[in-house]
């Protein structure tokens, strides 16, 4: 049986040592200014200690949160948990009420809003790089067909489109374009057929990945 482990960020109670720099000039001499306890919405911790430092060029004052927590009133760990359980094919209501049987009482809509950010976040590190070989593969979330374009170099993902990969015209137009922007020399694909002559319409080199060719040759 299959185990999927997923790697949730963590959350401290407490900022170990102090921070390296301020905020505002780049100054590296604080003084302590206080600490206070912050309230948040976890699966496990329900309050950490924040530092509050002021510093001793510019005068402003600053917070120093502890890992995995922000201004926000959510954990890190949380808003991850809520992306996770939606992509999984969970409604927002749904995923408020699984939260409530752990005693974290979260509404629908922050649950959605944690969604759009992690969105923006996953758009905005999707910049131009010269990728020499990429992995696409088609897959289904909620319903829906996704494309997705992976750097085989370092494994960065490169883009995502709302496309079903049977659909050869979309497919390919949409490679074009990844092509000119990332200057892609060839593509590895599974064994669908259609990317073999979208290949050679972009002329790209192509490859099936291995998982497949292995596959075939345990069933010959």
């Amino acid at each position: 049986m299959s185990i999927v482990v997923l790697n949730l960020p963590s959350v401290k109670r407490k900022k170990e040592g102090r921070p390296k720099q301020c905020p505002y000039c780049g100054g590296e001499t604080f003084q302590r200014w206080g600490q206070v306890n912050k309230r948040v919405k976890d699966t496990r911790d329900r309050q950490v200690k924040v530092h509050r430092y002021r510093c001793c060029f510019c005068k402003h004052t600053f917070r120093q949160y502890p890992e995995g927590v922000s201004p926000a009133q959510q954990s890190e760990r949380l808003m991850k948990l809520c992306v996770i359980m939606w992509s999984l094919g969970v409604s927002h209501r749904s995923v408020s009420l699984i939260l409530a049987v752990f005693g974290v009482h979260l509404s629908h809509m922050s649950g959605w809003r944690d969604v759009q950010e992690a969105g923006q976040r996953i758009g905005r590190r999707l910049k131009w790089k010269p990728s020499r070989i990429v992995g696409v593969d088609g897959v289904w979330v909620n319903g829906k067909g996704i494309m997705v374009a992976v750097d085989l170099g370092d494994g960065e993902l490169l883009a995502l489109a709302e496309i079903d990969e049977k659909e050869l015209v979309a497919v390919e137009t949409w490679l074009k374009a990844l092509k000119q922007q990332h200057k892609i020399g060839a593509i590895v694909t599974d064994d669908l057929a259609t990317y073999k002559e979208i290949a050679q319409e972009l002329e790209v080199g192509h490859q099936i990945c291995q998982f497949h060719v292995r596959r075939w040759t345990g069933k010959r």
